[in-house]
């Protein structure tokens, strides 16, 4: 039997490498010239920083089981990633109000669908300074404008917010990519953006460029943003077509400045700039010369003027930590909105085009589907993006009686 899979991020690799361990021929194509998708990790300021996705969390399972079935090394990165120190809001709001309020968000009984999340926290008594704090995090994390997210984020970002040990691997979280992509053994084309999708009932016919492959089945592990741009002959079912055109994708972007000083670990939330800012350990313990910052929503890039450079995120960043010494010369500007292969962050759970995770996930014919946008509650993150590869794969194997 032979699989092609759509995609070289984490959910293509991790679909091909279950597909290839149960004796399957897989044929990955990449539109990308590197694997890992919104996993980039890259060399800057002497150590190496996340273009992409970067926190590895405690209850990220399938990140950390893979790592170690890799050989991989995670590194405690000293930054708490739940227990951010909020500024510049109505007043100071520690840390720890947050997170005990959205832990009493969070054991409430979940919204009905297609509730906002700002009519949900509105049935919820507040100091307004917290739930300034609140809203803001959440705009940021999810990369989205919070008057149209939907109610499930409280439940889902509340797993977020406490005092929790992060980690990443040692030497760039795209390690994990590269090496599913190595276990392949030459089988990822790179270069290789799928145009066309012909598909018979136990055919599949992907062209990429001047390269076709034929096989008997596919997984198509890209963004549903994207999806578009492949043509399927026949079209897909319009209801499936639908349903992601449905999903709607945050915009985010990340700022890496080079310090004078090293800084020990810290965690620093803009609550007017719509953007957080962390330093952190390297493998050896010692801090990192450099911070790194994340702002997320339509707002926030509007605000810090990101499409015409760093300029106006610098100053707020010296505005809200002033104590560190930057070093304006070194400085790295990541956005994906630009990014042709992508045109977003990751997948928003937005109130008014609700994300359907079985609809997504089901299969049309010999085609399955992965990507964090089909992982449900894990939307949006590596895990997410593991486990959906994994289930499409395992689809892919029970229809064909393997």
């Amino acid at each position: 039997m032979k699989a092609i899979v759509v995609g070289a991020g984490f959910a293509g690799l991790a679909a091909a490498a279950e597909l290839r361990r149960r004796g399957v021929e897989v044929t990955v194509l990449e539109a990308r010239d590197r694997v890992g998708g919104r996993v980039w990790s890259v060399p800057f300021a002497g150590a190496t920083v996340e273009r992409g996705a970067e926190f590895i969390l405690p209850h990220d399972s399938t990140v950390i089981a893979t790592a170690e079935r890799l050989g991989l090394a995670l590194v405690r990165k000293g930054t708490r990633y739940g227990y951010r120190e909020p500024r510049g809001g109505m007043r100071a709001v520690s840390a720890a109000e947050v997170a005990e309020a959205m832990a009493r968000i969070g054991a409430e009984p979940p919204q009905a669908p297609g509730v906002t999340a700002a009519r949900a926290l509105a049935c919820h008594e507040l100091d307004p300074a917290v739930r300034e704090v609140i809203v803001a995090r959440l705009e940021v994390s999810c990369a989205y404008g919070f008057d149209g997210l939907d109610a499930g984020v409280l439940s889902e970002g509340a797993a977020a917010f406490g005092d929790f040990d992060t980690h990443t691997v040692e030497g760039g979280n795209d390690r994990i990519a590269r090496e599913l992509a190595a276990e392949l053994d030459g089988a990822v084309g790179l270069s290789s953006p799928v145009s066309s999708v012909a598909w018979r009932e136990n055919e599949v016919r992907a062209l990429a460029g001047g390269r076709e492959e034929v096989a008997d089945a596919a997984v198509i592990a890209v963004p549903a943003s994207v999806l578009g741009s492949i043509r399927f002959d026949p079209p897909l079912p319009v209801d499936k077509a639908a349903t992601f055109a449905h999903v709607r994708y945050g915009q985010a972007a990340k700022l890496f400045v080079a310090l004078n000083t090293p800084a020990p670990p810290s965690e620093t939330l803009s609550v007017p700039d719509l953007f957080w800012c962390y330093t952190q350990l390297g493998a050896d313990g010692n801090p990192l010369p450099y911070v790194a910052a994340f702002a997320g929503s339509p707002a926030a890039m509007d605000a810090l003027a990101v499409e015409s450079g760093p300029d106006r995120w610098l100053e707020a960043l010296g505005r809200v930590r002033p104590d560190l010494d930057l070093d304006l010369g070194t400085v790295l500007l990541s956005t994906w909105g630009d990014d042709p292969w992508v045109r977003g962050a990751y997948s928003a759970r937005s109130a008014t085009s609700p994300m359907d995770t079985d609809a997504l996930a089901r299969p049309v014919g010999p085609l399955y589907f992965a990507g964090e946008h089909t992982a449900g509650k894990w939307h949006g993150l590596m895990e997410g993006a593991l486990r959906s590869g994994a289930r499409a794969a395992q689809q892919l194997l029970h229809a064909a009686g393997r």
